[in-house]
């Protein structure tokens, strides 16, 4: 289940959407990134570091969706890092009965109410942490767009990105918050040096060509998705004429992404000036 993809770097993929967990590892400490979805993966991951007598120095939760905060409360006492914009995206103790429903659907059984998990330290665009007594140096950096508190982690001395929710190879861009922001944090991660990348759903890859081509497409998805539903409202265009407009895009999987595509579009659609009520359509209405 946990398996060493490359020197220092163990991951985990979930049942759930293929959500993936990590630990970076170095010198018997590690940084654990979104440890698991469902109990019996979180408690894999607390057997795996007794065993291997890794001392866990860091959790790391690259934004605030349910499928990515379930972890730290199985690690207590470990110091929990977060973007500034974690607690007000999450709604602080208001986003547990939300957490609870998205379980609940799920099927996943719970012994006691879940508690949001609450940062031991924020930033607000770039933070180091560093693991085994400095000598593994990361980089948290701020890249909004899919959420307002999302962040990326980068090892720059191996040239491993992990991605959150971006770069996927079964998943288009999800825009949930903001597409200006979203292509902002593109261009800054296409400045990188890339050999490996974890996206937080799908295949990791160590293959320089394929990243970017994730990089590549989902730049021109998001160009094109901005030209497309720009010429909608320039034109007075509904919301409903600019989903018709963008329905020839072409992008990644399109039978499972299709519906979420159209949120894309209608979200896009109010960013952009179109009018619409942000609570009937696109992201913000489900």
């Amino acid at each position: 289940m946990i398996t060493k993809w490359a020197p220092g770097l163990w991951l985990a993929q979930s049942r759930f959407e293929q959500t993936n967990a990590g630990a970076l590892v170095c010198r018997g400490e590690a940084c654990l990134v979104d440890p698991g979805v469902y109990p019996d993966e979180i408690a894999a991951w607390e057997r795996f570091l007794h065993a291997q007598g890794i001392r866990p120095q860091a959790l790391v939760l690259t934004h605030h969706h349910w499928d990515h905060i379930l972890g730290p409360e199985r690690f207590p006492g470990v110091p929990v890092v977060a973007h500034a914009a974690y607690l007000a995206s999450v709604g602080g103790p208001e986003g547990a009965p939300e957490v609870e429903r998205r379980l609940a659907e799920e099927g996943i059984a719970r012994v006691a109410p879940f508690c949001v998990p609450q940062p031991d330290a924020v930033f607000e665009d770039t933070h180091t942490l560093t693991i085994g007594d400095g000598g593994l140096r990361l980089e948290l950096l701020h890249a909004p767009g899919h959420a307002p508190d999302q962040l990326v982690v980068y090892d720059r001395q191996h040239a491993t990105l992990w991605s959150a929710d971006m770069l996927s190879d079964r998943e288009i861009p999800f825009v949930s918050h903001n597409l200006a922001a979203y292509q902002q944090t593109l261009e800054r991660l296409s400045a990188l040096e890339l050999r490996r990348l974890v996206p937080g759903h799908g295949q990791p890859t160590a293959d320089p060509r394929a990243i970017q081509a994730r990089l590549d497409e989902d730049r021109a998805y998001l160009a094109e998705l901005r030209a497309r539903v720009e010429r909608a409202v320039r034109a007075g265009r509904s919301a409903q004429a600019a989903v018709a407009l963008c329905g020839e895009m072409r992008y990644r999987c399109p039978a499972a992404m299709a519906a979420l595509h159209r949120l894309n579009v209608e979200s896009a659609y109010l960013e952009l000036g179109g009018a619409g009520d942000p609570a009937a359509i696109g992201w913000g209405a489900i």
